[in-house]
């Protein structure tokens, strides 16, 4: 059961995606805009082999149609690669977060996060330049620690592309998934937060003083914390400015 993916891109952007999934006798594909479901198909054949035979030919069209192979692995419906997905959105976080520097050069970007929805469908990204301030100026930080309120929500989201076709395959009615919900969902939110301490550990955050104004967040509905990751992610600062204002807000 193979699975292979191809991205077009646009000054080394992914612009569109073309999927192509082969189980059993099946050969299904999906192609579209990148963060979109785009439009699929399956198609029936008269043996694996054929239906494998089938992807090579296909994957063949679509390289001619200026596409890029850029992976390729094991469709397997019972389990999900958590090691591959923490991975990938590692590296699709870090491309999204610089995308968003560049795209904003006279701001200093303080606050990042990664985050989905209860459903366990999405992946996203957020960041702000929003500071924290003296310790005594906390009359209004909802919006430090709600990343739903930052500005910088859409540049550099096509970077997290994989990622996210990593996980809607357990959502499409068309391909098979025997994933249960529990462990999509716990597996998901883990891997955002790994990611994070990846790329924290990297010092892609900054060190030292300029890592102590940083706030790391991975929120569900970018709202509320997944699985303790704020004092996962953050400094004993930045955790004791919280809890002092949610004390504030009591």
């Amino acid at each position: 059961m193979t699975w292979s993916l191809f991205y077009r891109f646009d000054n080394e952007v992914p612009t569109d995606f073309y999927e192509l999934r082969q189980f059993g006798s099946s050969l299904w594909a999906a192609n579209g805009r990148v963060e979109t479901w785009g439009h699929s198909s399956v198609i029936e054949f008269a043996s694996p082999q054929a239906a494998k035979d089938a992807l090579v030919q296909r994957g063949s069209e679509i390289g001619a149609q200026g596409y890029k192979r850029v992976r390729q692995g094991v469709h397997d419906p019972a389990r999900i690669d958590f090691p591959l997905l923490t991975a990938e959105i590692r590296d699709g976080a870090r491309r999204a977060f610089q995308a968003v520097r560049a795209a904003n050069p006279n701001e200093t970007i303080h606050l990042f996060a990664l985050g989905s929805d209860d459903g366990a469908m999405t992946i996203i990204h957020a960041a702000s330049s929003l500071a924290l301030g003296e310790q005594g100026d906390m009359d209004d930080e909802s919006a430090i620690w709600c990343s739903a309120e930052w500005p910088h929500t859409t540049v550099g989201g096509e970077f997290l592309d994989i990622a996210y076709r990593i996980i809607l395959r357990c959502h499409r009615a068309d391909l098979p998934c025997d994933v249960e919900f529990d462990i999509l969902h716990a597996g998901l939110f883990e891997a955002c937060i790994a990611a994070m301490e990846r790329l924290d550990r990297e010092g892609f955050f900054g060190t030292g003083a300029v890592r102590e104004e940083v706030v790391l967040l991975c929120q569900s509905e970018g709202t509320e914390d997944m699985e303790g990751s704020i004092v996962r992610l953050n400094t004993p600062r930045v955790v004791s400015r919280l809890k002092r204002w949610i004390k504030r807000c009591e």
